[in-house]
């Protein structure tokens, strides 16, 4: 019965888990994810306030670029079967049901003056989740997941005083978590009652706050080089546990539950060359600092008789991890105002095998993009983009919850967005 609220703190974390690895979303632009991401040394766009807030410093007047992914993951899973069995081939088949996820995205930049920005983007970096049927086989485990956060990102650029050693600006953002909710459902099948589903709703109980810090140095106008961190931010959820149908005198009624995580810092390093007039290229390395999350403590505002105690600690065991995200654009592709973008990329997962459940069926992962922009007026341009995500095939037989099996994703990301200059 442990493991019945001790996915309560899964829920609270588990936000990208089908579709970037661990529970990150790094899709928080438009013309960015044309290039898969790799815009930490691409300075000529105004989502640059995530990507590396130093590019803000070269960006003029006042711009504004607005847009959102709809992310549509697919994942199934194959199983159970015992952790001898060899590579199963006629195991049960369940398929994750099918849901669209709205990501949106905001940024706005004004120039103050001659080498000093101030902007502001509005993100969403954590969300999404995951459903399966009430009745699949894995209903004990997981049936909802899912997670909603806003943050928003004060920032300020300056372009430092010509050196001799070419162009270099730095910035700095406050990252605010504004806005997060929570949910969660799995069945509970220990009581034999009718109603044996349990619940969780929760909502983040107060603004937190992390910084995020930028470099980006352009020796020849050819070559740039961007360096971008962003600090850990320390969030914490509250909510209410449903158990209804459940012995009160195990479970008590009205019950609220909550817990605090730490979501990792990363930094990003990046390349940007443009050996043409009209072509650039850009590789990015991104570092996770997954290990922080070791493991998930949950308080209970009471204690829980079926445990006796007010407080679950689950391991997680979670390890560092990278992204390699190339990505590249072609200006006036042929056409006057039309731009071009691809990308590829690997991310590698933090999730060790034996932790994977059906609430988190992460893999390491390769990403295709395609994307361009076209100037409607000189002021005003249309960004679109489309990312096909493939996970690789992961075989559990080594779960922590004995839910031995093989897990399938993939996703579908298309995106429209604008950007206007004035």
């Amino acid at each position: 019965m442990r493991r019945i609220l001790a996915t309560i703190g899964l829920v609270l974390i588990c936000s990208a888990s089908a579709y970037s690895s661990g529970f990150s979303i790094y899709e928080a632009s438009v013309r960015a994810n044309g290039m898969l991401g790799a815009f930490s040394a691409y300075a000529d766009h105004v989502s640059t306030i995530y990507y590396n807030p130093a590019g803000m410093a070269g960006l003029d007047g006042f711009r504004v670029s607005g847009g959102a992914t709809i992310i549509a993951p697919r994942s199934t899973f194959r199983g159970p079967f015992p952790s001898s069995t060899p590579y199963p081939g006629s195991q049960g088949k369940y398929e994750m049901k099918e849901q669209n996820f709205f990501v949106p995205n905001f940024y706005a930049s004004y120039q103050i003056k001659d080498g000093l920005t101030a902007g502001i983007g509005v993100y969403a970096p954590y969300g999404l989740g995951t459903k399966w049927d009430e009745n699949w086989v894995g209903r004990t485990e997981a049936i909802e997941t899912s997670i909603e956060t806003i943050f928003v990102q004060p920032t300020v650029a300056y372009k430092l005083p010509e050196f001799g050693i070419g162009n270099v600006q730095v910035g700095a953002g406050l990252m605010i978590a504004a806005y997060g909710e929570v949910k969660l459902s799995r069945g509970v099948e220990d009581f034999g009652v009718q109603n044996d589903i349990f619940s969780l709703n929760g909502d983040l109980e107060k603004p937190a706050f992390g910084y995020n810090l930028g470099l980006l140095w352009e020796p020849t106008d050819m070559v740039s080089l961007g360096f971008t961190y962003r600090s850990k931010v320390e969030v914490e959820f509250n909510g209410d546990a449903d158990f209804d149908g459940l012995p009160t005198a195990l479970f008590p009624s009205n019950t609220g539950g909550g817990t605090t995580l730490e979501l990792p810092s990363n930094w990003a390093a990046g390349l940007n060359v443009a050996p043409t007039k009209n072509l650039s290229l850009e590789v990015d390395y991104v570092w996770w600092g997954w290990s922080s999350y070791d493991e998930l403590a949950i308080k209970f505002d009471q204690t829980i008789p079926a445990f006796n105690s007010n407080e679950l600690v689950s391991k997680r065991g979670y390890e560092n991890s990278y992204q390699i995200r190339v990505g590249g654009e072609y200006t006036n592709a042929g056409v006057e105002g039309l731009d071009i973008r691809a990308g590829i990329s690997y991310d590698q997962s933090p999730l060790p095998t034996k932790y994977i459940d059906p609430t988190l069926p992460d893999s390491d992962r390769w990403l295709f993009s395609g994307g361009l922009t076209y100037d409607i007026i000189p002021s005003l341009s249309v960004d679109a983009a489309y990312i096909f995500i493939r996970a690789k095939e992961r075989v559990n037989r080594s779960s922590e919850n004995g839910l031995h099996g093989v897990y399938n994703t993939y996703a579908n990301l298309p995106s429209l967005g604008f950007t206007a200059k004035f």
